[in-house]
């Protein structure tokens, strides 16, 4: 597990996004994240589009902090990773928030 700072370039969804990731030495990267733990409803649907309208706000412009929780991508070729904005975990304040649910 590793942390890195980065700036999201897109929600896609309300559990995915695209980052640019600073891996130090300036060296940068633009990757697709699925945020780890959770599932969020299809964008289709209402309850999806509201979970992205909350992600997005919840974000803002700012930088964050990524915390990758295996260094190799999943099934779709996104990278598992749990998203810090100000040390709070937005994974966690989604589900908390009643847009996502826990996903082993």
């Amino acid at each position: 597990m590793y942390e890195y700072a980065a700036t999201v370039l897109r929600v896609v969804d309300g559990d995915t996004v695209h980052a640019e990731v600073d891996l130090g030495l300036d060296i940068r990267v633009r990757v697709t994240l699925r945020l780890a733990g959770i599932n969020a409803p299809e964008i289709g649907t209402p309850e999806g589009i509201a979970a992205k309208a909350w992600l997005v706000d919840q974000l803002g412009s700012g930088p964050l902090v990524i915390r990758t929780v295996k260094d190799r991508r999943e099934k779709f070729g996104r990278y598992l990773a749990t998203v810090l904005v100000d040390g709070r975990d937005l994974n966690r304040a989604m589900i908390d928030a009643g847009h996502a649910v826990a996903y082993p």
